[in-house]
């Protein structure tokens, strides 16, 4: 059995209910690059969807804009939907580390394209649908 780590959990943002958690006030940048904040909201707005919703909408801790109520990940981080919204609208700098995964995702190593397979490959008979 492969050993899969946990989700790391990130952009969840202090509230009263909250209140261990950092303010996104805190992470402010206002001299960070707009390209590289667009490209990180795209990125966070690209996250495969969680399979559930939270109870209902999560208010923007700095603006109190509606936020979504749906979670995203990339296999390695976890996060709020509104998440991209910090980045974009308040400039709210993420790690390091989660700026260069974007960066990594924008900027594909492998562009050789392998066409045989698909190309070899039948559709499925009525009788192969019926069997499943």
């Amino acid at each position: 059995m492969v050993d899969i780590p946990p989700l790391r959990l990130i952009g969840y943002w202090w509230s009263l209910d909250a209140p261990e958690w950092p303010r996104p006030q805190d992470w402010v940048d206002p001299d960070w690059s707009p390209e590289e904040r667009d490209l990180l909201a795209l990125y966070l707005e690209s996250g495969m969807r969680a399979p559930y919703a939270t109870a209902g909408f999560s208010p923007c801790r700095i603006c109190a804009m509606a936020n979504g109520s749906l979670e995203f990940t990339d296999g390695v981080f976890l996060w709020p939907q509104g998440l991209a919204h910090y980045v974009r609208e308040h400039s709210v700098r993420l790690p390091d580390e989660i700026v260069r995964r974007a960066q990594q995702w924008a900027e594909p190593t492998n562009w050789e394209v392998d066409m045989t397979w698909w190309k070899k490959l039948k559709a499925p008979t009525s009788a192969d649908r019926s069997s499943l």
